[in-house]
Protein backbone atom coordinates (compact mmCIF):
# COMPACT_ATOMS: atom_id res chain seq x y z
CA UNK A 1 0.00 0.00 0.00
CA UNK A 2 3.01 2.08 0.98
CA UNK A 3 4.99 1.73 -2.31
CA UNK A 4 1.28 2.70 -4.39
CA UNK A 5 0.76 5.53 -2.40
CA UNK A 6 4.24 6.95 -3.26
CA UNK A 7 4.35 5.82 -6.67
CA UNK A 8 1.32 7.63 -7.29
CA UNK A 9 2.57 10.62 -5.84
CA UNK A 10 6.05 10.62 -7.28
CA UNK A 11 4.96 11.57 -10.61
CA UNK A 12 2.78 14.37 -9.79
CA UNK A 13 5.48 15.55 -7.81
CA UNK A 14 7.78 15.86 -10.63
CA UNK A 15 5.39 17.22 -12.93
CA UNK A 16 5.05 20.16 -10.30
CA UNK A 17 9.08 20.36 -10.28
CA UNK A 18 8.92 20.94 -13.98
CA UNK A 19 6.43 23.64 -13.99
CA UNK A 20 8.28 25.71 -11.73
CA UNK A 21 11.59 25.03 -13.46
CA UNK A 22 10.18 25.99 -16.80
CA UNK A 23 8.66 29.24 -15.64
CA UNK A 24 12.19 29.75 -14.23
CA UNK A 25 13.50 29.27 -17.52
CA UNK A 26 10.77 31.64 -19.96
CA UNK A 27 10.62 34.47 -17.53
CA UNK A 28 14.59 34.76 -16.75
CA UNK A 29 15.42 34.86 -20.26
CA UNK A 30 12.50 37.68 -20.86
CA UNK A 31 13.57 39.33 -18.07
CA UNK A 32 17.44 39.96 -18.97
CA UNK A 33 18.56 37.62 -15.95
CA UNK A 34 22.38 36.22 -16.66
CA UNK A 35 22.77 33.53 -18.94
CA UNK A 36 23.52 30.91 -16.24
CA UNK A 37 20.60 31.86 -14.05
CA UNK A 38 18.29 30.89 -16.04
CA UNK A 39 19.77 28.03 -17.92
CA UNK A 40 20.21 26.17 -14.52
CA UNK A 41 16.59 25.35 -14.06
CA UNK A 42 16.66 23.59 -17.73
CA UNK A 43 20.01 21.79 -16.87
CA UNK A 44 18.29 20.53 -13.75
CA UNK A 45 15.49 18.85 -15.84
CA UNK A 46 17.30 17.69 -18.60
CA UNK A 47 19.91 16.11 -15.91
CA UNK A 48 16.65 14.79 -13.83
CA UNK A 49 15.31 12.90 -16.22
CA UNK A 50 17.67 10.19 -16.98
CA UNK A 51 17.78 9.61 -13.25
CA UNK A 52 13.52 9.37 -13.42
CA UNK A 53 13.95 6.66 -15.72
CA UNK A 54 15.52 4.73 -13.89
CA UNK A 55 14.06 5.96 -10.51
CA UNK A 56 10.45 4.72 -12.29
CA UNK A 57 11.98 1.34 -13.58
CA UNK A 58 13.29 0.43 -9.83
CA UNK A 59 9.81 1.41 -8.20
CA UNK A 60 7.73 -0.19 -10.90
CA UNK A 61 9.83 -3.30 -11.78
CA UNK A 62 8.54 -3.70 -15.76
CA UNK A 63 8.78 -7.11 -16.92
CA UNK A 64 10.77 -6.21 -19.82
CA UNK A 65 13.20 -3.36 -19.02
CA UNK A 66 15.26 -3.15 -22.48
CA UNK A 67 13.21 -0.26 -23.65
CA UNK A 68 13.08 1.38 -20.73
CA UNK A 69 17.15 1.18 -20.55
CA UNK A 70 17.20 2.12 -24.18
CA UNK A 71 14.89 5.72 -22.99
CA UNK A 72 17.55 6.59 -20.12
CA UNK A 73 20.19 6.36 -22.46
CA UNK A 74 18.99 8.38 -24.89
CA UNK A 75 17.69 11.10 -22.77
CA UNK A 76 20.95 10.72 -20.36
CA UNK A 77 22.48 11.56 -23.89
CA UNK A 78 20.61 14.42 -24.60
CA UNK A 79 21.39 16.06 -21.26
CA UNK A 80 25.05 15.47 -21.99
CA UNK A 81 24.35 17.40 -25.37
CA UNK A 82 22.67 19.97 -23.28
CA UNK A 83 25.41 20.77 -20.82
CA UNK A 84 27.98 20.77 -23.57
CA UNK A 85 25.46 23.01 -25.44
CA UNK A 86 25.31 25.18 -22.19
CA UNK A 87 29.17 25.34 -20.97
CA UNK A 88 30.13 26.61 -24.87
CA UNK A 89 27.01 29.15 -25.02
CA UNK A 90 28.27 30.28 -21.34
CA UNK A 91 32.16 29.96 -21.72
CA UNK A 92 32.85 31.09 -25.72
CA UNK A 93 29.86 31.41 -27.54
CA UNK A 94 31.34 29.60 -30.19
CA UNK A 95 28.29 27.46 -32.07
CA UNK A 96 29.82 26.61 -35.37
CA UNK A 97 28.00 23.93 -36.25
CA UNK A 98 28.90 20.63 -36.19
CA UNK A 99 29.60 20.81 -32.41
CA UNK A 100 29.81 18.00 -30.04
CA UNK A 101 26.88 19.15 -28.79
CA UNK A 102 25.38 18.30 -32.21
CA UNK A 103 27.13 14.54 -32.42
CA UNK A 104 25.36 13.76 -28.98
CA UNK A 105 21.93 15.18 -29.41
CA UNK A 106 21.71 13.15 -33.11
CA UNK A 107 23.16 9.55 -30.97
CA UNK A 108 19.74 10.72 -28.67
CA UNK A 109 17.40 10.76 -31.04
CA UNK A 110 18.66 6.97 -32.20
CA UNK A 111 18.68 5.67 -28.42
CA UNK A 112 14.99 7.22 -28.39
CA UNK A 113 13.24 6.08 -31.31
CA UNK A 114 14.68 2.62 -30.77
CA UNK A 115 13.11 2.26 -27.47
CA UNK A 116 9.99 4.01 -29.05
CA UNK A 117 10.02 1.18 -31.57
CA UNK A 118 10.55 -1.35 -29.11
CA UNK A 119 7.46 -0.36 -27.14
CA UNK A 120 5.28 -0.27 -30.86
CA UNK A 121 6.47 -3.90 -31.92
CA UNK A 122 5.75 -5.72 -28.60
CA UNK A 123 1.90 -3.72 -27.95
CA UNK A 124 1.04 -4.71 -31.20
CA UNK A 125 0.98 -8.07 -32.37
CA UNK A 126 2.08 -8.94 -35.53
CA UNK A 127 2.02 -6.26 -38.61
CA UNK A 128 -0.67 -3.79 -37.81
CA UNK A 129 -1.19 -2.81 -41.59
CA UNK A 130 -3.97 -0.31 -40.80
CA UNK A 131 -1.54 1.70 -38.18
CA UNK A 132 1.61 1.49 -40.27
CA UNK A 133 -0.68 3.34 -43.45
CA UNK A 134 -2.07 6.09 -41.41
CA UNK A 135 1.24 6.58 -40.16
CA UNK A 136 2.47 7.00 -43.51
CA UNK A 137 -0.33 9.33 -44.65
CA UNK A 138 0.61 11.52 -41.97
CA UNK A 139 4.86 10.97 -42.55
CA UNK A 140 4.26 11.87 -46.15
CA UNK A 141 2.45 14.99 -45.14
CA UNK A 142 4.93 15.89 -42.25
CA UNK A 143 7.56 15.32 -45.12
CA UNK A 144 6.58 17.34 -47.83
CA UNK A 145 6.63 20.22 -45.09
CA UNK A 146 9.20 19.57 -43.99
CA UNK A 147 11.67 19.28 -47.19
CA UNK A 148 9.67 22.72 -48.29
CA UNK A 149 10.61 24.62 -45.36
CA UNK A 150 13.10 23.34 -43.31
CA UNK A 151 15.44 21.12 -45.54
CA UNK A 152 15.38 23.03 -48.98
CA UNK A 153 16.41 25.96 -47.42
CA UNK A 154 19.53 25.29 -45.92
CA UNK A 155 20.31 22.74 -49.01
CA UNK A 156 19.98 25.41 -50.92
CA UNK A 157 22.04 28.21 -48.43
CA UNK A 158 25.22 28.68 -50.61
CA UNK A 159 27.22 30.73 -47.16
CA UNK A 160 26.84 27.32 -45.70
CA UNK A 161 29.69 25.03 -45.62
CA UNK A 162 28.93 21.52 -46.39
CA UNK A 163 29.01 20.13 -42.61
CA UNK A 164 26.84 22.43 -41.40
CA UNK A 165 24.16 21.76 -44.02
CA UNK A 166 24.10 17.70 -43.24
CA UNK A 167 23.77 18.70 -39.44
CA UNK A 168 20.88 21.38 -39.86
CA UNK A 169 18.90 18.68 -41.99
CA UNK A 170 19.72 16.21 -40.06
CA UNK A 171 17.39 17.22 -37.25
CA UNK A 172 14.15 17.94 -38.97
CA UNK A 173 14.76 14.35 -40.15
CA UNK A 174 15.43 12.80 -37.06
CA UNK A 175 12.43 14.66 -35.63
CA UNK A 176 10.24 13.58 -38.14
CA UNK A 177 11.23 9.90 -37.67
CA UNK A 178 10.07 10.61 -33.71
CA UNK A 179 7.02 12.67 -35.60
CA UNK A 180 5.97 8.80 -37.60
CA UNK A 181 7.26 6.73 -33.99
CA UNK A 182 4.71 8.85 -32.17
CA UNK A 183 2.14 8.16 -34.86
CA UNK A 184 2.30 4.64 -35.09
CA UNK A 185 2.35 4.45 -31.12
CA UNK A 186 -0.90 6.69 -30.45
CA UNK A 187 -2.55 5.01 -33.44
CA UNK A 188 -1.50 1.17 -32.67
CA UNK A 189 -3.42 -1.16 -30.13
CA UNK A 190 -2.47 -1.41 -26.57
CA UNK A 191 -3.41 0.12 -23.92
CA UNK A 192 -4.76 3.59 -23.56
CA UNK A 193 -3.28 4.80 -20.20
CA UNK A 194 -1.68 7.82 -18.82
CA UNK A 195 1.64 6.51 -19.55
CA UNK A 196 0.90 6.48 -23.22
CA UNK A 197 -0.24 9.73 -23.59
CA UNK A 198 2.61 11.28 -21.29
CA UNK A 199 5.36 9.25 -23.99
CA UNK A 200 2.97 10.88 -27.28
CA UNK A 201 2.85 14.12 -25.33
CA UNK A 202 6.86 14.33 -25.15
CA UNK A 203 7.03 13.16 -28.42
CA UNK A 204 4.71 16.11 -29.75
CA UNK A 205 6.01 18.64 -27.79
CA UNK A 206 9.69 17.36 -29.00
CA UNK A 207 8.55 17.86 -32.53
CA UNK A 208 7.03 21.05 -31.84
CA UNK A 209 9.42 22.64 -29.98
CA UNK A 210 12.10 21.54 -32.76
CA UNK A 211 10.36 22.46 -35.78
CA UNK A 212 9.07 26.42 -34.18
CA UNK A 213 12.95 26.61 -33.58
CA UNK A 214 13.96 25.64 -36.82
CA UNK A 215 11.46 27.73 -38.35
CA UNK A 216 11.99 30.79 -36.21
CA UNK A 217 15.69 30.61 -36.91
CA UNK A 218 15.45 30.67 -40.98
CA UNK A 219 13.03 33.40 -40.62
CA UNK A 220 15.86 35.11 -37.99
CA UNK A 221 13.97 35.67 -34.92
CA UNK A 222 15.48 33.14 -33.04
CA UNK A 223 16.26 35.80 -30.19
CA UNK A 224 13.02 37.17 -29.43
CA UNK A 225 11.38 33.27 -29.40
CA UNK A 226 14.15 31.19 -27.84
CA UNK A 227 12.20 31.38 -24.50
CA UNK A 228 9.22 30.27 -25.32
CA UNK A 229 10.78 27.19 -27.39
CA UNK A 230 13.03 26.43 -24.01
CA UNK A 231 9.56 26.26 -22.08
CA UNK A 232 7.82 23.36 -24.82
CA UNK A 233 11.54 21.37 -24.57
CA UNK A 234 11.05 21.41 -20.76
CA UNK A 235 7.53 20.24 -20.66
CA UNK A 236 8.19 17.83 -22.87
CA UNK A 237 11.40 16.45 -21.16
CA UNK A 238 9.36 16.50 -17.62
CA UNK A 239 6.63 14.37 -19.73
CA UNK A 240 8.77 11.55 -20.61
CA UNK A 241 10.54 11.80 -16.51
CA UNK A 242 6.35 11.27 -15.67
CA UNK A 243 5.74 8.66 -17.72
CA UNK A 244 8.16 6.84 -16.22
CA UNK A 245 7.71 7.24 -12.86
CA UNK A 246 3.80 6.79 -13.36
CA UNK A 247 2.54 3.17 -12.28
CA UNK A 248 1.07 2.50 -16.10
CA UNK A 249 4.05 1.72 -17.13
CA UNK A 250 4.86 -1.74 -15.55
CA UNK A 251 2.02 -3.05 -17.91
CA UNK A 252 2.62 -0.22 -20.73
CA UNK A 253 4.29 -2.53 -23.55
CA UNK A 254 2.11 -5.27 -22.69
CA UNK A 255 1.04 -7.28 -25.70
CA UNK A 256 -3.01 -6.13 -26.87
CA UNK A 257 -5.00 -8.88 -27.91
CA UNK A 258 -6.00 -6.84 -30.84
CA UNK A 259 -4.53 -5.92 -33.91
CA UNK A 260 -5.72 -1.98 -33.80
CA UNK A 261 -8.32 0.39 -32.63
CA UNK A 262 -11.27 1.45 -34.77
CA UNK A 263 -11.26 3.87 -37.11
CA UNK A 264 -12.39 6.43 -34.22
CA UNK A 265 -13.42 10.08 -35.53
CA UNK A 266 -10.42 11.81 -34.62
CA UNK A 267 -8.15 9.50 -36.10
CA UNK A 268 -10.28 10.06 -39.53
CA UNK A 269 -9.89 13.52 -38.80
CA UNK A 270 -6.26 13.27 -38.72
CA UNK A 271 -5.59 11.91 -41.44
CA UNK A 272 -7.97 14.17 -43.60
CA UNK A 273 -6.03 17.06 -42.07
CA UNK A 274 -3.14 15.50 -43.43
CA UNK A 275 -4.40 14.68 -46.64
CA UNK A 276 -5.96 18.12 -47.55
CA UNK A 277 -2.01 19.47 -46.58
CA UNK A 278 -0.47 19.28 -49.83
CA UNK A 279 -3.09 20.58 -52.27
CA UNK A 280 -3.35 23.18 -49.02
CA UNK A 281 0.45 23.59 -49.53
CA UNK A 282 0.13 24.09 -53.66
CA UNK A 283 -2.51 26.45 -53.02
CA UNK A 284 -0.98 28.56 -49.99
CA UNK A 285 2.84 28.68 -52.89
CA UNK A 286 0.63 29.92 -55.93
CA UNK A 287 -1.11 32.85 -53.94
CA UNK A 288 2.48 33.44 -52.65
CA UNK A 289 3.41 33.80 -56.22
CA UNK A 290 6.38 31.49 -55.31
CA UNK A 291 7.20 28.72 -58.08
CA UNK A 292 5.93 25.26 -57.55
CA UNK A 293 7.59 22.37 -57.33
CA UNK A 294 5.05 20.38 -59.60
CA UNK A 295 6.58 16.86 -59.33
CA UNK A 296 7.12 16.44 -55.79
CA UNK A 297 3.60 17.71 -54.59
CA UNK A 298 1.95 15.70 -57.27
CA UNK A 299 3.87 12.75 -56.41
CA UNK A 300 2.92 13.54 -53.03
CA UNK A 301 -0.60 13.45 -53.72
CA UNK A 302 -0.46 10.51 -55.76
CA UNK A 303 1.02 8.23 -52.62
CA UNK A 304 -1.40 9.57 -50.68
CA UNK A 305 -4.69 8.39 -53.20
CA UNK A 306 -2.82 5.35 -53.44
CA UNK A 307 -2.49 4.93 -49.16
CA UNK A 308 -6.05 5.88 -48.95
CA UNK A 309 -7.26 3.52 -51.26
CA UNK A 310 -5.07 0.91 -49.49
CA UNK A 311 -6.94 1.98 -45.88
CA UNK A 312 -10.36 1.71 -47.28
CA UNK A 313 -9.74 -1.56 -48.47
CA UNK A 314 -8.12 -2.60 -45.40
CA UNK A 315 -11.55 -1.29 -43.59
CA UNK A 316 -13.98 -3.36 -45.73
CA UNK A 317 -11.69 -6.06 -45.38
CA UNK A 318 -11.50 -5.52 -40.96
CA UNK A 319 -15.63 -5.33 -41.26
CA UNK A 320 -16.26 -8.60 -43.55
CA UNK A 321 -13.29 -10.67 -40.80
CA UNK A 322 -15.60 -8.85 -38.11
CA UNK A 323 -19.03 -9.92 -39.41
CA UNK A 324 -17.84 -13.19 -39.71
CA UNK A 325 -15.62 -13.77 -36.37
CA UNK A 326 -16.75 -14.58 -32.63
CA UNK A 327 -15.78 -11.40 -31.11
CA UNK A 328 -14.42 -12.81 -27.84
CA UNK A 329 -12.56 -16.20 -29.00
CA UNK A 330 -11.81 -14.97 -32.41
CA UNK A 331 -13.27 -18.45 -34.11
CA UNK A 332 -15.51 -18.00 -36.38
CA UNK A 333 -19.31 -17.47 -35.82
CA UNK A 334 -22.51 -19.43 -36.55
CA UNK A 335 -23.28 -17.40 -39.80
CA UNK A 336 -20.22 -18.03 -41.60
CA UNK A 337 -20.16 -21.56 -40.44
CA UNK A 338 -23.63 -22.63 -41.74
CA UNK A 339 -22.77 -20.48 -45.07
CA UNK A 340 -19.33 -22.60 -45.29
CA UNK A 341 -21.34 -26.08 -44.73
CA UNK A 342 -23.43 -25.17 -47.57
CA UNK A 343 -20.60 -24.89 -49.93
CA UNK A 344 -18.74 -27.84 -48.59
CA UNK A 345 -21.84 -29.74 -49.49
CA UNK A 346 -21.73 -28.13 -53.15
CA UNK A 347 -18.09 -29.09 -53.75
CA UNK A 348 -17.90 -32.50 -51.96
CA UNK A 349 -21.47 -33.62 -54.46
CA UNK A 350 -19.10 -32.38 -57.29
CA UNK A 351 -15.82 -33.69 -56.55
CA UNK A 352 -17.42 -36.91 -54.95
CA UNK A 353 -15.06 -36.74 -51.43
CA UNK A 354 -16.32 -36.95 -48.19
CA UNK A 355 -16.46 -34.69 -44.79
CA UNK A 356 -17.42 -34.66 -41.08
CA UNK A 357 -18.77 -32.54 -38.28
CA UNK A 358 -17.72 -32.53 -35.04
CA UNK A 359 -19.32 -30.81 -32.56
CA UNK A 360 -17.82 -30.05 -29.17
CA UNK A 361 -19.59 -28.64 -25.47
CA UNK A 362 -17.73 -27.65 -22.38
CA UNK A 363 -18.98 -30.22 -19.53
CA UNK A 364 -20.53 -28.17 -16.43
CA UNK A 365 -19.98 -25.15 -17.95
CA UNK A 366 -22.35 -23.49 -16.34
CA UNK A 367 -20.34 -24.42 -12.88
CA UNK A 368 -17.33 -22.62 -14.18
CA UNK A 369 -18.84 -19.43 -14.35
CA UNK A 370 -20.47 -19.87 -10.98
CA UNK A 371 -17.15 -20.48 -9.50
CA UNK A 372 -14.92 -18.29 -11.18
CA UNK A 373 -17.20 -15.76 -12.76
CA UNK A 374 -18.12 -14.88 -16.28
CA UNK A 375 -14.28 -13.66 -17.03
CA UNK A 376 -12.80 -17.07 -15.97
CA UNK A 377 -15.54 -18.73 -18.30
CA UNK A 378 -14.35 -16.11 -20.71
CA UNK A 379 -10.61 -17.23 -20.26
CA UNK A 380 -11.89 -20.76 -20.45
CA UNK A 381 -13.74 -20.21 -24.07
CA UNK A 382 -10.45 -18.04 -25.48
CA UNK A 383 -8.44 -20.82 -24.13
CA UNK A 384 -10.57 -23.63 -25.84
CA UNK A 385 -10.74 -21.70 -29.05
CA UNK A 386 -7.09 -21.38 -29.42
CA UNK A 387 -5.98 -24.74 -28.39
CA UNK A 388 -8.68 -26.42 -31.50
CA UNK A 389 -7.48 -23.36 -34.03
CA UNK A 390 -3.73 -24.54 -33.38
CA UNK A 391 -4.38 -28.30 -33.94
CA UNK A 392 -6.64 -28.49 -36.54
CA UNK A 393 -6.20 -30.66 -39.99
CA UNK A 394 -5.73 -28.11 -42.62
CA UNK A 395 -8.58 -27.21 -44.72
CA UNK A 396 -10.95 -27.83 -41.28
CA UNK A 397 -12.95 -24.54 -40.73
CA UNK A 398 -13.91 -24.00 -36.57
CA UNK A 399 -16.14 -21.69 -35.53
CA UNK A 400 -18.31 -21.24 -31.96
CA UNK A 401 -21.84 -22.24 -32.56
CA UNK A 402 -23.40 -21.02 -29.29
CA UNK A 403 -22.68 -20.15 -25.66
CA UNK A 404 -20.33 -22.95 -24.81
CA UNK A 405 -20.60 -24.92 -28.18
CA UNK A 406 -17.89 -25.01 -30.68
CA UNK A 407 -18.22 -27.04 -33.81
CA UNK A 408 -15.63 -28.14 -36.78
CA UNK A 409 -16.12 -28.98 -40.42
CA UNK A 410 -13.65 -31.38 -41.19
CA UNK A 411 -13.39 -32.05 -45.54
CA UNK A 412 -11.57 -35.19 -46.69
CA UNK A 413 -12.56 -37.56 -43.83
CA UNK A 414 -14.32 -40.92 -43.57
CA UNK A 415 -16.53 -42.03 -41.31
CA UNK A 416 -13.57 -44.46 -40.23
CA UNK A 417 -11.18 -41.98 -39.34
CA UNK A 418 -13.56 -39.79 -37.27
CA UNK A 419 -12.91 -41.60 -34.16
CA UNK A 420 -9.66 -40.58 -33.95
CA UNK A 421 -10.07 -37.25 -34.86
CA UNK A 422 -13.01 -37.21 -32.35
CA UNK A 423 -10.58 -38.59 -29.17
CA UNK A 424 -7.94 -36.70 -29.99
CA UNK A 425 -9.57 -33.52 -29.60
CA UNK A 426 -11.45 -34.29 -26.28
CA UNK A 427 -7.53 -35.10 -24.94
CA UNK A 428 -5.67 -32.20 -26.36
CA UNK A 429 -8.62 -30.22 -23.96
CA UNK A 430 -9.06 -32.38 -21.09
CA UNK A 431 -5.07 -33.20 -20.67
CA UNK A 432 -3.90 -29.90 -20.01
CA UNK A 433 -5.52 -27.21 -17.10
CA UNK A 434 -6.87 -24.39 -18.11
CA UNK A 435 -6.06 -20.41 -16.71
CA UNK A 436 -9.03 -19.95 -14.92
CA UNK A 437 -7.56 -16.58 -13.33
CA UNK A 438 -3.91 -15.62 -13.21
CA UNK A 439 -3.16 -18.07 -10.01
CA UNK A 440 -5.86 -20.82 -10.77
CA UNK A 441 -5.52 -23.61 -13.09
CA UNK A 442 -8.71 -25.86 -13.49
CA UNK A 443 -9.44 -29.30 -15.42
CA UNK A 444 -11.86 -28.49 -18.41
CA UNK A 445 -13.35 -31.44 -20.28
CA UNK A 446 -15.66 -31.60 -22.94
CA UNK A 447 -17.93 -33.69 -24.77
CA UNK A 448 -17.92 -34.09 -28.54
CA UNK A 449 -20.47 -35.77 -30.94
CA UNK A 450 -19.34 -36.25 -34.57
CA UNK A 451 -20.94 -37.47 -37.80
CA UNK A 452 -19.37 -37.97 -41.22
CA UNK A 453 -21.06 -38.55 -44.37
CA UNK A 454 -20.13 -40.41 -47.96
CA UNK A 455 -21.17 -39.45 -51.27
CA UNK A 456 -23.18 -36.12 -52.34
CA UNK A 457 -25.62 -34.27 -49.64
CA UNK A 458 -27.97 -31.79 -50.53
CA UNK A 459 -29.24 -30.74 -46.94
CA UNK A 460 -26.51 -29.91 -44.21
CA UNK A 461 -29.58 -30.00 -41.72
CA UNK A 462 -28.97 -34.02 -41.65
CA UNK A 463 -24.95 -33.84 -40.66
CA UNK A 464 -25.80 -31.52 -38.41
CA UNK A 465 -28.72 -33.53 -36.79
CA UNK A 466 -26.64 -36.42 -36.92
CA UNK A 467 -23.52 -34.88 -35.09
CA UNK A 468 -26.47 -33.09 -32.33
CA UNK A 469 -27.67 -36.54 -31.36
CA UNK A 470 -24.33 -38.38 -30.97
CA UNK A 471 -23.42 -34.98 -28.79
CA UNK A 472 -25.96 -35.48 -26.48
CA UNK A 473 -24.89 -39.60 -26.26
CA UNK A 474 -21.92 -38.35 -25.15
CA UNK A 475 -23.36 -36.23 -22.53
CA UNK A 476 -25.83 -38.98 -21.22
CA UNK A 477 -23.09 -41.29 -21.38
CA UNK A 478 -21.46 -39.85 -18.50
CA UNK A 479 -19.42 -36.63 -20.29
CA UNK A 480 -15.90 -36.43 -21.13
CA UNK A 481 -16.17 -38.65 -24.02
CA UNK A 482 -16.50 -38.69 -27.61
CA UNK A 483 -19.50 -40.38 -29.70
CA UNK A 484 -19.51 -41.12 -33.62
CA UNK A 485 -22.87 -41.21 -34.61
CA UNK A 486 -23.86 -45.27 -35.50
CA UNK A 487 -24.35 -44.81 -38.99
CA UNK A 488 -23.28 -43.18 -42.25
CA UNK A 489 -25.64 -40.81 -43.57
CA UNK A 490 -27.73 -41.98 -46.37
CA UNK A 491 -27.02 -39.65 -49.85
CA UNK A 492 -29.69 -37.72 -51.25
CA UNK A 493 -29.33 -37.56 -54.60
CA UNK A 494 -26.90 -34.95 -56.20
CA UNK A 495 -28.06 -32.17 -57.83
CA UNK A 496 -27.64 -32.01 -61.81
Amino acid sequence: MERTRSSSVAWRLWLAVVAVCALIRCLGQLLGAPFRIYEIPYVVITCGVPIMILAGMRLHRPARPTGWYLLALGQATYAAADVVYSFDVWSTGNMAEPTPGDVLYLCSYLFTGAAVLIFIRRRTPGWDFATAVDALVIALSAGLLTWEFLVEPVAQDSTLPLAAKLTEVSYPVLDLMLLILAVRLLFGSGARSTALYLLFGYLGLMFAADTAYAVIGLLGGANTTEPFTALLWVVSLGMIGACALHPAMRDFDARSPVAAPAATPARLTMLTGAVLMVPGLQLGEHLAGKDLNVPLTSSACAVMFLLVLARMAGLVAAQRRAADTDALTGAHNRRYFEEALTAECRRAARAGYDFGLLMIDIDHFKKINDTYGHPGGDRVLRELARRLNSGKRSGTVFARYGGEEFIALIPHVAAGDLPLIAERTRQAIADLPFDVTATDLITVTASLGAAATSGPLTDPAELLRAADEALYAAKAGGRNRSVVAPTTLTPATAPH
